[in-house]
Order: structure tokens, then sequence, then C-alpha cells
């Protein structure tokens, strides 16, 4: 079911899930940095999570060969690195309030993330928009052109 410009529901449910996605690996990166000065026992779970992270690197890339960009070169090798990069933000963020004594940072963190999540919603609505209207003044135009060519 699409709405005005072409939105779908599910366009902005994927845009709000990767708008989260987006706020997570940073805070789940300082939550890392602050397990290296408060509880450096943590820290034991990196190489699991990197080994995750490569595995899901290549999973992705394999699953999406067909959908994303299928002529894209070195294409595990970059699925890998994102996989690595971004899957210890993801095993240290539930780790926020074990390192410090308030429940404070992690309502900032759930806050940051729904602020990422709504972000990523407004740039897919307005991208699908721009998108939308651009098509439909190349239509008009190509329409223009083709009653010209015919008129005269």
């Amino acid at each position: 079911m699409s709405t005005r410009y072409g939105i779908t529901f599910s366009g902005l449910t994927l845009a709000a899930g990767a708008g989260a996605f987006c706020g997570v690996v940073p805070i789940g990166h300082a939550a890392m940095l602050a397990a290296i000065f408060s509880n450096p026992a943590l820290l034991a779970a990196l190489p699991g999570a990197l080994v995750l992270g490569a595995l899901a690197g290549v999973l992705v890339a394999y699953g999406t060969r067909n959908a994303i960009r299928p002529r894209m070169t070195q294409r595990y090798r970059r699925f890998v690195i994102a996989g690595l990069i971004t899957m210890p933000g993801f095993f240290f963020i539930g780790r926020i309030e074990e390192l410090t004594s308030s429940p404070e940072p992690s309502r900032w963190a759930i806050g940051l993330i729904l602020c990422c999540g709504l972000a990523g919603i407004a740039v897919h609505y307005r991208w699908r928009k721009r998108h939308t209207l651009e098509q439909h003044a190349r239509r008009a135009t190509e329409n223009r052109a083709r009653q010209h060519t015919t008129v005269a």
C-alpha cells in the first residue's frame, strides 16, 4: 500500500531500522571504551563479537548479492569490514547499565537511538519525495517533447 510520493509503510519501517542501527553503533563503541576503564574483564567478549561480525558480514553479502548492487566489487570484503566495525557495538550496548552507577546514560542512549530512527524516517521521506517529483518532471518533459515532434 503506497501513499503519496510512493512512500510505503515498509519503506518507513526499514528507514527507521537503519536509523536506529546507525544510532546503536556509536553508543555501543562508547560503552566498549567505558568498559576498558571500568571493567576490563568485559573485553573478553570482543574476539567473539569480531568473529560474529565477520560471519554476519559474509551472510549479508551473500543474501544481498542480487538485490543490492549486483556487480559491487569486493562485496564480501566490504560487508565483512562493516560487520567487524558494527558487531562490537551491538555486544557492548547492553552493558551500559553495568558500566555506570546511574541509569541516566542508558536513558540517554535509548533517546539517541530513537532520534536516529526518526532521522532515518525523515531522510527516507525527503529522498522519496524528491525522487518522485524528479520522475514526474522528467516524464512531463518527455511527453511535451513527444507531443511537439508529433505536431510538427
